[in-house]
């Protein structure tokens, strides 16, 4: 009887683990958030990643990130040297910093704020804001706003659930 008490706490234990790879979550129709690296708090969705690109790019790759393909990543460089790998999105949480800048800007005709993690104050990229007054909205051509996020300072919610694993002495 104790036997069988005991299976069923094991067998029951091992039902509330999900494994990594059989997460139904991990696959979500190529949606993925975007967390800040530094404290994981949401402040992207893949599904608002697009293809902006800045004349000034060192390189410009095509990457499979965040679980969707052919995403563009940039490398940029500021005026002190620092490179930056970037990808864009047209919509993140963001805490925008300090006035707009229109020195220096890797996109022209758009000013820049610095993007901070509304949550920990993290550096996660740029909001760069159409100079232009009557952009069109609709016109991606013509976008007025959109966030240019540093790679190296966001990870993929795949990611951060892949290192959350069943410990194996509840495997069956």
């Amino acid at each position: 009887m104790i036997y069988v008490l005991y299976l069923l706490i094991l067998y029951s234990l091992n039902n509330q683990y999900i494994n990594a790879e059989q997460n139904p979550y991990i696959q979500k129709n190529g949606q993925e958030l975007l967390l800040c690296r530094r404290c994981g708090a949401d402040v992207a969705d893949s599904n608002y990643l697009i293809s902006k690109n800045s004349p000034g790019a060192q390189k410009i790759e095509k990457k499979n990130l965040f679980g969707r393909q052919n995403i563009t990543v940039q490398t940029l460089i500021n005026p002190f040297g620092v490179k930056f790998d970037i990808v864009t999105a047209e919509k993140a949480r963001c805490t925008n910093i300090g006035p707009s800048q229109g020195a220096d800007s890797w996109f022209p005709g758009y000013t820049w704020r610095i993007c901070t993690c509304p949550h920990c104050g993290q550096h996660l990229g740029w909001s760069f804001e159409s100079s232009h007054s009557k952009a069109v909205e609709n016109n991606s051509e013509s976008m007025n706003l959109f966030h240019g996020l540093i790679l190296s300072n966001i990870l993929g919610e795949n990611f951060t659930d892949s290192l959350i694993m069943m410990p194996k002495m509840y495997k069956m």
